[in-house]
């Protein structure tokens, strides 16, 4: 699944939605973020939703490409330490 433009509080259900809609039944959770150019702390909440999903049937989130800025807020929040970046 592609994440782009912003995640935040305006849109976070949203994505919550899209991406609990798009969770496989096994293996990993894979986003590209190659168009997302900001996450805030509800877009953090959507990611860390997703990842306590996926580890209830044994997977994990693959985030790739992932843009400086959003990076530095996965490394901020911690979210970088238990999701999977490549």
């Amino acid at each position: 699944m592609e994440l782009t433009g912003r995640i935040e509080s305006s849109n976070a259900a949203e994505w919550n939605e899209k991406i609990t809609g798009a969770l496989p039944a096994t293996g990993d959770l894979i986003l590209e973020c190659a168009e997302l150019s900001y996450i805030s702390s509800a877009g953090i909440r959507v990611i860390i939703n997703a990842y306590k999903e996926m580890k209830k049937h044994g997977g994990t989130v693959i985030l790739k490409d992932v843009a400086p800025p959003v990076m530095e807020v996965l490394e901020l929040t911690g979210v970088s330490d238990f999701v999977t970046i490549s």
